[in-house]
């Protein structure tokens, strides 16, 4: 499977919620949005409210000594303003209209602070280090969680999803929360001694695409195609579907030598039986599939009378890990990127036939476990006549050796989409005023690195149009992972920390919080959440002036040549060289993108690096590589942040 998480719910435009402004009159006033039972709500601020009530009634509403009146619409719709508070509480909020009073108690102003990202935010607390002490310590009135749901929409929701509450922090809350939003949070809390409001909006696997609106990709631009297949699709999810399946025979063809295999028996050579239980490929009694990563093609072949081709089916495929796309007959069917929901594609009357009928499945995994996971008696044909065809027995399967890159993707989908999590799961906060916000991200962007500053550029400034113009964020630098460096050379893990560098250099509000030193080469996910929470509270700290230092990670700004030597002046000094006399981890590169590895010292504040012999260095970087070994720290521990710098 790919870097996801765990539990993928998918809420499409077809099931869009109605917003608060259609609710019919409740027989007592209700809220609308984030403020509810144990609520924080952002100091400082006005804070917006919105609800229901008796049509046309007036609606009182009363909060620690202030009072404010406003009237209902014919359609019982309300709005009011609290006026900016200063932090305190427990609050009870009461809301009176001529039907009855609502209450809502234990509210909270102090600052609120949004988690997102995918899963190394999602990472809950229960698996970080020392999690049971962690968990046990949870008790903490003056810090509040909410988990938003994950779930999708083709059109931007404005209710919250079901299931999101505010909650108090108790050993049984945290378990399972964002343990770099919780550690991170908890420490501003007792740092600043106000209350802390922390909203979890993560998603494992997501990339940064899903997080923006239409309007954002846009802006950015190079979305176009995507943004029509997403129209397409609110109108005629079918025809978006073949429209889709198109593109992908397209790109197949130009990719792949071996043809339309799609359109075949799914047999002869490269094609063997495939094991009667459904599981793992990498399990299989296979050389060629252990360890495989990439693509497998799956096919079965079944028999229909000509009474039974005349109608048309829901073709049920159960579990594929990671990504499918599936035809039958050589007729697209669909595509799926999960690994948690169970495939169930229409078959219309069109695309069966009397006699032998074939299902082809393309399959792609990229991390750990992969394949067709049934269970094989999920696998089955479902015609509108009520027989039910069972096809969970006698697949094959046909390996394929080379995973090429750049297949497109259904821009409906949640993880791999576009626009689809930050409908549901963000836009609903939009007005709700915040303090704070941190993006772990970028793990599913590392293979076009080159748009990703554009984009996260774009993210916050959708979130300060959203929660506020001063919103103070922190993103948190991809940590090591996979391949040791062995060359110099380009590395799109290195590409993505450099754009989340440069995103923060030139934006005030926004700080670095450099985790190189967090990682692990051989673990996605690294366990170290403590670590990480450290730094992104420094960096919240010297954002609000709290504290001294380099919200923008420490790197210098220019690198000089001086005839065989390139010169670059450190913003401070006192650096610790680990393991070496001399810092390593530093290249240059010339203007073809040939790079090579080149010594360099320190003195004081000042890096030479010695040009190797026959270069015309037109770049030099720093820590460069997946998961590089780099030994430049300052003197409290924190590690130079990578980067690349042009040569003047």
């Amino acid at each position: 499977m790919t870097v996801r998480s765990r539990i993928i719910g998918v809420l499409l435009g077809s099931a869009a919620i109605l917003p608060w402004l259609h609710q019919p009159a409740f027989s007592e006033p209700v809220l609308s949005g984030p403020v509810m039972n144990s609520a924080v709500v952002q100091r400082e601020r006005v804070i917006p409210l919105h609800g229901s009530a008796a049509a046309g009634s007036q609606v009182s509403i009363e909060i620690a000594g202030v009072s404010l009146s406003t009237r209902a619409d014919q359609s019982g719709a309300w709005q009011a303003e609290l006026p900016a508070m200063a932090p305190g509480g427990p609050y009870k909020l009461s809301i009176r209209d001529s039907s009855g009073t609502s209450t809502y108690e234990n509210i909270l102003v102090g600052d609120v602070i949004l988690c997102s990202g995918q899963s190394n935010m999602e990472f809950p607390v229960y698996r970080t280090l020392n999690p049971d002490r962690v968990i046990a310590e949870a008790n903490n009135p003056n810090l509040r969680l909410m988990t938003i749901p994950q779930v999708t929409s083709i059109t931007p929701l404005e209710m919250l999803p079901e299931g999101a509450i505010w909650e108090n922090t108790t050993p049984k809350t945290v378990r399972d929360f964002s343990a770099v939003c919780y550690l991170s949070g908890a420490d501003l809390q007792e740092h600043r001694g106000v209350p802390v409001g922390l909203i979890d909006a993560s998603w494992g696997g997501s990339q940064i695409e899903s997080w923006l609106s239409a309007a954002d990709l846009e802006k950015v631009g190079g979305f176009s195609a995507q943004l029509h297949q997403l129209s397409l699709y609110a109108r005629d999810k079918h025809a978006a579907m073949m429209a889709y399946g198109e593109e992908w025979e397209r790109w197949w063809r130009a990719a792949y030598e071996d043809g339309a295999t799609w359109t075949g028996s799914g047999e002869g050579a490269g094609w063997k039986p495939a094991p009667a239980e459904m599981a793992d490929w990498q399990t299989y009694e296979d050389r060629d599939m252990k360890g495989h990563l990439g693509r497998v093609w799956f096919s079965k072949s079944f028999t229909l009378s000509k009474t039974q081709a005349r109608k048309a089916g829901a073709l049920s495929l159960g579990l594929f890990d990671d990504t499918d796309a599936t035809w039958i007959n050589g007729r697209f069917l669909g595509s799926t990127s999960s690994w948690t929901d169970n495939r169930t594609y229409e078959v219309p009357a069109s695309f069966l036939k009397a006699g032998k009928n074939t299902i082809i499945v393309n399959v792609r995994n990229t991390y750990g476990p992969g394949g067709m996971m049934g269970p094989a008696d999920v696998v089955s044909l479902q015609l509108d006549s009520g027989e039910t065809l069972p096809l969970g027995a006698d697949w094959s399967y046909k390996v394929i050796s080379e995973d090429k890159a750049g297949g497109p993707q259904p821009p409906w989908e949640s993880v791999s989409g576009h626009t689809t999590i930050h409908n549901a799961m963000t836009a609903p906060l939009a007005g709700y005023p915040m303090g704070g916000a941190i993006w772990y991200q970028g793990e599913s962007d590392t293979d076009r690195g080159g748009q990703y500053q554009a984009l996260l550029t774009q993210l916050i400034a959708r979130w300060r149009q959203d929660f506020g113009a001063e919103l103070a964020v922190v993103v948190v630098q991809l940590p090591g992972y996979g391949a040791l460096p062995d060359k110099a050379g380009p590395s799109g893990w290195s590409d993505v920390r450099e754009a989340e560098r440069r995103v923060a250099l030139k934006d005030s509000l926004t700080g670095l919080a450099v985790t190189i030193d967090a990682g692990d080469r051989t673990d996605i996910h690294p366990p170290n959440k403590q670590l990480v929470a450290e730094r992104v509270t420094e960096v919240f700290n010297v954002l609000d002036g709290s504290e001294n230092g380099f919200a923008d990670g420490i790197a210098p700004s220019i690198a000089t040549r001086r005839q065989g030597t390139i010169t670059m002046e450190m913003p401070t000094d006192g650096f610790k060289i680990i393991g070496s006399d001399r810092p390593i981890a530093f290249q240059t590169c010339d203007t073809s993108g040939s790079c090579e590895w080149a010594e360099a010292k320190l003195n004081g504040k000042t890096i030479t690096i010695t040009i190797p012999a026959n270069m015309e260095p037109v770049e030099v970087r720093y820590c460069w590589g997946d998961a590089p070994l780099c030994n430049l720290f300052s003197a409290k521990d924190v590690p130079v942040a990578p980067f690349s710098l042009a040569v003047d």
